[in-house]
């Protein structure tokens, strides 16, 4: 045998001992790990104010990544709410958990909660309602439902080209809109989970393509529109709708519509499992001291049964 193939050998053993020394040191360091559940237990506060409404808040322990059941209601706290800096009111519980205040808030001011129980630091947060969409609309056309039929009630409606007229207020705005179409059998509303029209004003972060939609495309649950750009001034887009709708838009503080913006933004995540790339979401939240919303939004409401 020759040096050279002396000299390979040689180096090959090395190769081999060096590895077998390795494996044998992080066998020698192997130590199971166990992981840490337990994490501090918050209080989870959510309250939307509405004008239209009074104020209902939910008070529930947060749990922890082991624990199932039923969330823990706060059943000993104490919410008091303050309006532009003055006392306003005490929340009384109405339910495990549920807490109401019987007074309606008024656009344009600013509120402010502070809930306090026993064992936990105090929550706190504030929001300013904002005013009211500003929406005008005309019909400008009316077709009849092509499968018409009588007796039938669910055929009953008409199609509609609508045109819209949204005025924007000066200062930051969040304006959402969805639509509750009528079911007949049961004589009601029921919430619809998209909305497809075009607008330059449509925030895309929820757009779904679909090729089979009247637009190629629809947004998932909400349409939310932004006034970038176009701070007080007039919003117009045309969308379709019909007699069996109400179309529903509400202005949001900066704090819910952030709320809503990433709720959905979960919501997607979770409803479409086969997305090749997925980014981690976290549900935005303003309470101090531990989580949830406090918010504000106002609404309006559009019907189109008589036109």
């Amino acid at each position: 045998m020759n040096k050279q193939l002396i000299t390979i050998y040689t180096l090959i053993k090395m190769k081999v001992c060096f590895t077998v020394l390795c494996s044998v040191v992080l066998l020698s360091c192997e130590q199971v790990v166990g992981f840490d559940y337990q994490a501090e237990r918050k209080i989870c506060l959510n309250c939307i104010l509405n004008p239209d409404s009074i104020v209902r808040v939910d008070l529930y322990y947060t749990r922890t990544l082991d624990e199932t059941g039923e969330f823990e209601p706060v059943t000993n706290a104490t919410l008091e709410f303050f309006e532009n800096g003055e006392p306003w009111g005490t929340a009384n519980p109405v339910s495990e958990g549920n807490y109401q205040l019987n007074k309606k808030p008024l656009e344009g001011k600013t509120y402010a909660v502070k809930c306090t129980a026993p064992g936990n630091l105090p929550l706190t947060a504030e929001t300013t309602v904002q005013e009211k969409p500003d929406v005008a609309y005309v019909v400008q056309s009316r077709k009849k439902y092509e499968r018409w039929q009588e007796g039938s009630e669910s055929s009953h409606f008409y199609w509609l080209l609508v045109d819209y007229q949204l005025k924007d207020q000066n200062g930051k705005d969040f304006y959402w809109n969805y639509t509750l179409g009528w079911y007949s059998p049961y004589k009601k509303y029921n919430y619809g989970e998209r909305v497809s029209y075009i607008s330059p004003y449509i925030d895309d972060f929820n757009r779904v393509v679909d090729p089979e939609s009247k637009n190629g495309f629809y947004y998932k649950l909400y349409a939310r529109l932004t006034d970038a750009g176009v701070d007080g001034e007039q919003l117009t887009f045309t969308k379709d709708m019909t007699t069996k709708k109400i179309d529903v838009f509400f202005n949001a503080d900066e704090h819910y519509d952030r709320y809503m913006k990433s709720s959905v933004q979960l919501w997607l995540i979770e409803e479409w499992e086969e997305l090749p790339f997925k980014e981690p979401v976290q549900i935005y939240s303003n309470i101090e001291n531990g989580t949830g919303i406090f918010g504000s939004a106002s609404f309006i409401y559009l019907s189109f049964r008589n036109e």
